[in-house]
């Protein structure tokens, strides 16, 4: 379960609890109980006042559970913007592939197999039991784009990577060069020239 969706659950469960009609009218009745006026009139005004907070709270409850929700759902309206939009598109980069690989013959069955998964009325039905277009299709896709742009970009990583690598490379030829006095010597004439 969603850590948000929980935490609101947890904060229904908790307000619910502490709201139920036996608990409210037990707190009613020990006020009452006390026969004495002022004290029986803070305590109610207590119990109104608590009523009214928890009254708050379960109005925010719900406005962010209506959000949560809302933001997982996709609309009639867009999905009928991404279905107008998106089969062109999916129509134009199916038949390209096609025409590449000459498999002109699946190319019309995979587009009306993703129309129909895109139509108003599945999108509705798989939303009702429970499936998340967002995170399924979106979440991914926003991952592949990212690890497309990344994968493009140089690391710093493989830089400091190759940067290592030629650090050490340059260190073992100065290790066959000390080996080496002739060429040695020659490499302190050069040093030597230059300062």
């Amino acid at each position: 379960m969603d850590p948000e969706i929980y935490s609101l659950s947890v904060q229904l469960a908790d307000t619910a609890i502490r709201n139920t009609a036996s608990a409210i009218g037990d707190k009613i009745t020990a006020a009452k109980a006390r026969k004495k006026d002022q004290e029986t009139i803070a305590e109610l005004e207590e119990i109104i006042s608590n009523l009214i907070s928890d009254k708050n709270d379960l109005v925010r409850i719900a406005q962010a559970y209506e959000q949560e929700l809302a933001g997982r759902r996709i609309s009639h309206s867009d999905v009928e913007y991404i279905t107008r939009n998106l089969i062109p598109i999916l129509k134009q980069l199916v038949t390209a592939a096609a025409s590449e690989q000459g498999a002109d013959s699946d190319t019309e069955r995979t587009i009306d197999a993703v129309a129909s998964l895109l139509s108003v009325e599945t999108v509705n039905i798989l939303q009702l039991v429970g499936f998340n277009f967002k995170r399924a299709v979106g979440e991914p896709l926003t991952q592949l784009i990212a690890q497309l742009i990344s994968s493009k970009a140089p690391l710093e990583a493989e830089r400091n990577n190759e940067l290592q690598t030629l650090l050490a490379k340059r260190d073992i030829a100065y290790i066959n060069l000390a080996q080496n006095p002739e060429a040695y010597e020659r490499l302190k004439k050069i040093f030597g020239s230059a300062t």
